[in-house]
């Protein structure tokens, strides 16, 4: 069984392969233990994951510069070498596995818009956990065109690309060297090293056989290629271009698609402050109230508390200053939390809804409290953020509670044509307490 070495993480991880009866030590660098000492890479190992997380560096740029010299020669007799790119400085890379040609640590891409190389044997692992990507950077000056998924050659050769900026930049790449390779990766956070489980598990290049790859190679070359197979391997190969296109097509819909209002709707899930109160407006301007106002907007040029997030006006006719004083008025805050509400945010509700009466001569009003309550569990494991007391506090005082779930809910019931914004926006004016779509 092939030696692993984990490279900057945490002991459950040693512990969770290890118990998979993989054969495995840890060592931290000395920009993570903080240490000023040598780093002993065993002399065993064979496939090295190191986790790059941005450990303070402490401008210690000299530090283990000696390693990827050692590293590279392993990597030229068959060592695998797989990093996690998730911050850090761009020596604390290549001080342990060595540069390529432009080598950088730059922009970070959006997770959600990579896109993957269709050919890549990394392919799979990739999509399974694309939702996991907590950071990408763009490890190459120049963006690669449509369909180009190698960059340039170094001294050992091309470097394939694996995963790309929506604009084209590499932020995932593998470099052969000799007889192994080195494996740039996005960081997946704590899943990490569940991806290295799965590469190690389902026999990914990490356990390739060298001898059957290089037999491979010279058995389908030309030379030794019978007419009939020639003419087949040609009509896959221009399957596999048309495929391509065909990928990189939906990809491209796929994004236009998200960028159109996939990615807004999803902020009422993940977002917290400015943010979420951009969100939380967005999606009610899409339900169709006749002025939904941004408050910190209308009150831009004056100095004041701007108390509450939004108001709801459920007419376009009269200004919005006249229908502050006339109309139906709905007050909105939009709050986050990791955990539940508290009593003092709602609270809040009748403050602001007496002060706004008094202020607007209207006493025509409502509160409500759209909360990313449990905001960083999945939304479908999320339990209900209000307490049964400040429910019943809500629905004595003729307002609402409504959590950022039940409103991107009813956005999608909306868009699957299950519900219109008529019926959506009147159970959000007429109910009280807590507040579920129906």
């Amino acid at each position: 069984m092939a030696k692993i070495l984990l490279l900057d993480f945490e002991d459950t991880d040693r512990n969770r392969l290890a118990t998979d009866k993989y054969d495995v030590e840890s060592r931290s660098t000395g920009w993570r233990s903080g240490k000023e000492e040598g780093l002993d890479l065993p002399a065993e190992s064979d496939i090295i994951f190191y986790q790059l997380e941005g450990h303070g560096s402490n401008g210690r740029s000299q530090l283990h510069l000696d390693v990827h010299e050692a590293l590279a020669r392993r990597v030229e007799a068959g060592a695998r070498v797989v990093c996690f790119i998730g911050g850090g400085e761009l020596y604390q890379l290549t001080n342990i596995v060595g540069s390529f040609p432009g080598l950088q640590l730059q922009d970070v891409a959006r997770p959600e818009t990579i896109l993957f190389n269709p050919r890549a044997l990394f392919h799979v692992p990739f999509e399974r956990f694309r939702a996991s990507i907590a950071k990408a950077y763009k490890l190459l000056p120049a963006a690669a065109g449509e369909g180009i998924w190698e960059e340039g050659s170094d001294a050992a050769g091309k470097l394939e690309i694996l995963a790309k900026s929506a604009d084209g930049f590499p932020v995932s790449l593998l470099a052969g060297k000799g007889k192994g390779y080195v494996l740039l990766l996005p960081s997946f956070g704590p899943k990490n090293v569940e991806i290295a489980e799965f590469l190690l598990k389902d026999k990914m290049p990490l356990a390739a056989d060298p001898a059957a790859a290089s037999v491979e190679q010279w058995i389908e070359s030309e030379e030794f290629v019978f007419p009939e197979l020639k003419a087949l391997l040609a009509k896959k190969d221009e399957e596999r271009k048309r495929h391509e296109q065909t990928v990189a097509e939906l990809d491209r819909q796929l994004l236009e698609a998200k960028a159109g209002g996939q990615d807004g709707f999803l902020k009422l899930l993940t977002a917290e402050g400015p943010e979420l109160r951009k969100a939380v407006v967005n999606a009610l301007r899409y339900l169709g109230w006749g002025k939904v106002v941004d408050v910190d907007e209308y009150w831009k040029k004056v100095i004041r508390n701007k108390e509450e997030d939004a108001w709801l006006i459920e007419t376009d006719g009269a200004s919005v200053e006249a229908s502050l004083h006339k109309e139906d008025l709905i007050i909105v805050l939009a709050r986050s939390d990791k955990a539940g509400a508290t009593d003092d945010e709602c609270a809040l509700l009748q403050k602001y809804k007496g002060r706004r009466m008094q202020e607007f001569n209207n006493t025509k009003m409502k509160a409500v409290l759209i909360g990313n309550y449990f905001s960083a569990a999945d939304p479908r494991t999320r339990g209900n953020p209000f307490s049964a007391v400040q429910v019943e506090e809500a629905s004595k005082d003729g307002n609402g509670l409504l959590t950022t779930y039940e409103l991107f809910k009813a956005v999608r019931a909306e868009k699957e044509q299950k519900l219109n914004k008529g019926k959506i926006r009147a159970q959000i004016k007429q109910k009280t307490g807590l507040i579920a779509i129906e």
